[in-house]
């Protein structure tokens, strides 16, 4: 009996993961867990606000896709009535940059802007055939892999110092919220779980490039120094100068898995010093084991900008580079207080199918005060349903760990 008992215990044991090796994704050949992004311009939220063909002033957001397909016409131009929309960004002041950008998609107006560098109607008039931002991208979207064991992966690009206060702002795939376990006060919106394997994680430092250790594309350093005291003693200095604060102001704070990460630097008596940020791999996707994320440069103090989720946009990406099916309704779902609604109707997008309770999705499905299917209600509103737009993507797992759905695809 007992050796029976034990057999069955021992055969129990290797089926087990007991190095937890399914919680390692593989080394992807086709992504590096080193890279160097190269030069991002101090952008202003006009200048990404012209991108969008969102009016000044205007809440700024940065997007991996662009509309390829709709003209925007500038002014009293219509487009002779063969399509196309009326501009939201104008230049009331400036009939040249005007003419220039007239019946441009969003996605010509970034490669135009990444030719011409300016919206400053003077500095376009003195040279418009010149990239004033000699190559810098306003912004950038990419892909890392994991790094092999014992060595540190990321990304890295340079800035050049402003002479203010500029904002570096880090999103890593993909979206992600707490939990609502409270028995009481719940708040129905956080009530059903995060999907873990698709969030990411990346740790961001900075400081002058003149004290960076490390090799852009080769291998990631810090911003620490060291000198020998008179006594002998070796003394550490650290040089970076993109301080996090986290609860009760602590330094040095990180944000978790899939969460933005953002930091004010101080670039006084700087002006044209470059500047190294460096984001390290903290964690990999499981879904597919490679870490999509997006980042930003802002000439504001952080606190004047939106760093929350909603800034960064559809940065989980695709293998081609595109936007993993549904990602932008999941993310315009949270950012505009609707998740509760998005689960209920793509309970597949938002953890373990299983957990959605009727009850909460019940009193969701609502349209003008009747309670309809959740057919009709997407119907009624397809920009919350996925398989409205695109036939959801359900990738297996290319690391240890299981397929099956996953949120933020």
């Amino acid at each position: 009996m007992i050796g029976l008992v034990s057999v069955i215990f021992f055969g129990g044991l290797t089926g087990c993961d007991r190095n937890a090796n399914e919680l390692i994704p593989d080394i992807s050949e086709d992504f590096p867990a080193v890279i160097e992004i190269g030069q991002l311009e101090v952008v202003d939220q006009d200048t990404i606000n012209f991108i969008n063909d969102k009016q000044r002033g205007t809440l700024a957001y940065i997007r991996s896709d662009l509309d390829g397909s709709t003209e925007l016409f500038v002014g009293d131009d219509d487009g002779d009535g063969e399509g196309g929309a009326p501009t939201g960004y104008e230049f009331p002041d400036c009939p040249e940059l005007a003419a220039a950008v007239n019946g441009l998609t969003s996605e010509e107006r970034y490669q135009w802007y990444l030719e011409h560098g300016t919206l400053d109607c003077n500095t376009y008039k003195d040279a418009p055939d010149i990239d004033h931002q000699d190559g810098a991208l306003p912004y950038y979207f990419g892909q890392l892999g994991r790094a092999p064991a014992l060595t540190q992966g990321g990304a890295t690009f340079t800035f050049i110092g402003t002479g203010d206060d500029v904002c570096v702002i880090v999103d890593p795939e993909t979206v992600f919220w707490n939990q609502s376990i409270a028995p009481a006060n719940r708040q129905d919106q956080f009530a059903y779980p995060d999907y873990f394997d698709d969030d990411g994680d990346l740790d961001l430092y900075g400081g002058m490039s003149s004290y960076y250790t490390g090799s852009p594309g080769v291998e990631i350093g810090d911003f620490k120094g060291f000198y020998t005291d008179s006594k002998g003693e070796v003394i550490e200095i650290e040089y970076g100068e993109c301080n996090q604060n986290g609860y009760n102001g602590v330094d040095g704070a990180h944000a978790g898995r899939g969460t933005t990460e953002f930091c004010t630097i101080d670039t006084d008596q700087q002006e044209g010093v470059e500047f190294t940020i460096v984001m390290e791999t903290w964690s990999v996707p499981l879904n597919d084991g490679v870490l999509s994320f997006g980042v930003s440069v802002m000439n504001e103090r952080c606190p004047r900008v939106d760093t929350s989720e909603c800034f960064i946009r559809n940065e989980s990406l695709t293998s081609a580079g595109t936007p993993r099916s549904c990602t932008d309704k999941l993310e315009n779902a949270q950012c505009g207080g609707k998740l509760a609604s998005f689960c209920c109707a793509n309970p597949e997008m938002c953890g373990d199918e299983s957990y959605v309770e009727d009850r909460l999705c019940q009193s969701l499905f609502d349209i003008e005060g009747e309670k309809v299917s959740r057919a009709d209600w997407c119907e009624a509103n397809p920009e919350m349903c996925c398989e409205n737009d695109v036939e959801l993507e359900i990738e297996g797992s290319s690391g240890g760990g299981g397929g099956g759905p996953g949120g933020g695809f």
